[in-house]
């Protein structure tokens, strides 16, 4: 993205650079502090290219959200930027020619530089020195969401961080990174209620955030249980795994194995098959990967709520 100057400007900055606008604004009030304003614009907006030797090793800064995955596609992001440069530059805190400074997003195009040996600088975009790191992870945390999926685990972990800083406030922590509420509420719940086997399993993709969603219903705090449960999801039917979680939300002192034996108990299920146009069929394949749920869960549920609005439905 290019701001008016036709300056690179850096995704997930835009909040920052908002602030400093408006600072720059009282600044601007009076004429002698004028041109010091529109310096500091300029420099707020400027690229440099920057030594890779002058970056500080991203994995010890503890400024980067993503915990796992961090180098997956490197190799491959180092051949395409080989081929057609750097499209976006990182973001570094600190002031230029006074290193070294600390990487808050584009730990994979770093990575992907040091890869090559002709690379010896690379372009980036700074944040003050003294831009504190809460505000660094916020941004990492807007960084990699919008490039690479960032793993659902991470992702709880860090949303917590944002929610119990802004005093538990789901709104503000929704607006700063452009998600749902209902979406924070989601993250929080699997940072607060998932066992430490259900985070490693969904670091390592075993599982789904809506299996873990199930699971954690299911379970009602019980983490025996819930890792219990876990391990029979690869048997597990959707339709199983959403009667898992129906049977152990109602009956809290269900035992797994109870849990377990009514989700898989032989039942006739209605099913319809329905012919769907082009943009329908695209619109539901987007829901269910920015639900993160089957396409057979989001028609459900859309039908339900349709029957609900038109009044079929109690």
């Amino acid at each position: 993205m290019r701001g008016a100057s036709g300056l690179a400007v850096i995704p997930g900055a835009r909040q920052y650079l908002r602030f400093k606008a408006k600072c720059c604004a009282v600044c601007e009030s009076s004429e002698g502090d004028k041109k010091m304003a529109e310096e500091a614009k300029e420099i707020m907006y400027q690229v440099h290219d920057v030594p890779l030797r002058d970056i500080r090793d991203p994995d010890k800064s503890g400024l980067n959200v993503r915990m796992t995955d961090r180098n997956v596609g490197v190799e491959e992001l180092a051949k395409n930027i080989k081929k057609h440069g750097l499209l976006q530059p990182i973001v570094l805190r600190g002031n230029f020619g006074d290193p070294p400074y600390d990487l808050i997003a584009g730990h994979r195009r770093l990575a992907a530089h040091r890869l090559m040996p002709e690379q010896k600088t690379i372009k980036a975009w700074f944040k003050p020195a003294d831009y504190d790191d809460f505000k660094a992870k916020v941004d990492s945390l807007i960084e990699n969401m919008q490039r690479v999926e960032l793993n659902h685990a991470d992702t709880a972990e860090a949303i917590t961080m944002m929610y119990k800083r802004y005093g538990n406030n789901v709104r503000r922590v929704a607006a700063d990174i452009g998600i749902s509420e209902a979406t924070v509420r989601d993250y929080l719940k699997i940072d607060e209620f998932a066992s430490p086997k259900a985070k490693r399993l969904l670091r390592q993709g075993s599982v789904t955030k809506e299996d873990i969603k199930r699971v954690i219903k299911a379970a009602q705090g019980n983490m025996t249980k819930a890792d219990k449960l876990l391990d029979q999801l690869p048997s597990m039917t959707t339709y199983d795994k959403d009667r898992m979680a129906k049977y152990g939300g109602r009956h809290r002192e269900a035992s797994a194995d109870e849990i377990i034996r009514k989700a898989l108990e032989p039942r006739h299920v209605p099913t319809i098959i329905l012919e769907l146009e082009p943009d329908v069929d695209k619109a539901l394949n987007k829901a269910a990967r920015e639900l993160d749920m089957d396409r057979a869960a989001v028609a459900a549920e859309a039908v339900a709520q349709w029957l609900k609005g038109k009044g079929f439905l109690a």
